[in-house]
């Protein structure tokens, strides 16, 4: 039997999937834990330890070494290398990648209410942009 070990974490289902996809192009079998309590109620994913990406204790090193290469955006980096046409996101005043995202206000009010009269939450879709280099903001 297999011994299985937490190599990552996430809050959401589709970021754990993606890593796994990742893990699996690079010859390491993986495997999601957690999942579909999270997809039930996503406001226990801390609670629960997220939604764990799990590997073959055998293999811990090498999953440990892609899966620092993908938090940290290398493997994206080489595809924006490969690929020059890819969509990235540049700030419209000086094009540098370095930005934060922000709900709208509006975005916050609907949530609240939502959750006031129905008592459901969801995630808030970021739409507002603010460079880190020049401080220029913008909307999607």
């Amino acid at each position: 039997m297999a011994n299985l070990i937490t190599v990552e974490s996430f809050s959401d289902p589709l970021e754990a999937h993606l890593a796994k996809g990742r893990l699996e192009a690079e010859g390491i079998q993986a495997f999601i834990a957690n999942e579909h309590h999270i997809w039930a109620n996503w406001m226990i994913s801390h609670a629960l330890g997220g939604v764990r990406v799990q590997v073959n204790s055998k293999n811990i090193d090498a999953a440990k070494r892609v899966m620092e290469r993908y938090i940290n955006g290398a493997y994206e980096k080489e595809l924006n290398q490969e690929f020059n046409d890819l969509n990235v996101k540049l700030c419209p005043s000086c094009h540098s990648e370095a930005y934060t995202n922000s709900p709208t206000r509006l975005s916050k009010f609907l949530l609240i209410i939502s959750f006031g009269l129905l008592g459901i939450i969801s995630k808030l879709k970021k739409v507002n942009h603010k460079c880190n280099e020049c401080g220029f903001s913008w909307k999607n």
